[in-house]
């Protein structure tokens, strides 16, 4: 069983009746950037409590990481607007003997600056994005697959050792005209042919040549985080192939609607995209 972080700071105690479980909740932060990631654990609770996270009108479930202590992670979408939000748990109703929290508790969601930044593409490249509405959809159904195995170990690493050259969150336009979003990941600048490296344990669900993401691989790390790896020059792991961290899955390119050598990296929270220093940083 993998040993829970030392960040958590704040902790609410829950009223209970003299004969039920009395848990304790811990948050990794009440105050967060959109694109950021929020732990939520719940200690002390019995094994089949089974309780959920209600927050910014989604349900998260909680997943064992150790004696009675569950947790929940949940993505700040780049789009989430500032301000106080309410959190809240649901329990089955099987689960009659757990006293909820008297919440809701209040998330702060702060203001977050984004820059934009426009990214010019030959002709040639630019017939490439017919396919990208298409490809988008294939990789997010890949990406709702939940397992509740946690697969990674301590803080992810970087795909490949390089200069960040395309910054998480950035506001981008393609050709000067073209709103493309959100940057939902960081370009890292490698030399043609750099090994690209897993940025923690997991297991590969996608393995693909794309037209607009090049070639791709797509690692499940379990309880609803997965991390992507795009436009790379060749790809060395298979479809369901079990991945450690730091192990070789393909090389450095420029495929797909990339201008130059380097790898986009993302890491997904229940499919919504957050900043992947921050994974780097904590362990969640």
């Amino acid at each position: 069983m993998m040993a829970r972080p030392p960040f958590i700071i704040a902790l609410i105690f829950l009223a209970s009746s003299a004969w039920a479980i009395s848990p304790t909740v811990l948050f990794s932060t009440t105050s967060l950037l959109p694109g950021e990631t929020l732990r939520v654990e719940v200690d002390g609770l019995g094994s089949t409590a089974k309780l959920k996270v209600l927050f910014l009108g989604q349900s998260y479930p909680l997943f064992v990481v150790g004696p009675n202590a569950e947790r929940a992670l949940i993505g700040i979408p780049l789009d989430a607007k500032p301000g106080a939000r309410s959190l809240s748990f649901k329990k089955p109703a099987a689960a009659e003997s757990i006293e909820l929290p008297k919440g809701p508790y209040e998330i702060e969601i702060a203001t977050r600056i984004f820059t934009v930044e426009n990214v010019n593409f030959t002709p040639e490249k630019t017939t490439l994005a017919t396919s990208e509405h298409r490809e988008s959809l294939l990789i997010h159904r890949a990406d709702q697959y939940l397992s509740r195995d946690q697969q990674w170990e301590g803080v992810f690493m970087y795909p490949v050792d390089g200069p960040v050259i395309g910054e998480f969150g950035l506001k981008r336009t393609r050709n000067g005209t073209i709103d493309v979003g959100f940057h939902k990941g960081v370009d890292l600048r490698a030399k043609k042919g750099t090994p690209v490296l897993a940025a923690n344990s997991g297991t590969v669900v996608m393995a693909s040549h794309f037209k607009a993401h090049g070639n791709m691989v797509l690692i499940n790390h379990g309880q609803g985080v997965m991390t992507i790896y795009l436009h790379m020059q060749s790809i060395k792991v298979k479809l369901k192939e079990k991945v450690h961290k730091g192990q070789e899955i393909g090389k450095v390119g420029a495929t797909g609607l990339a201008t130059a050598p380097h790898v986009h990296y993302q890491v997904f929270v229940h499919g919504v995209p957050v900043d992947p220093k921050q994974w780097t940083e904590a362990e969640f």
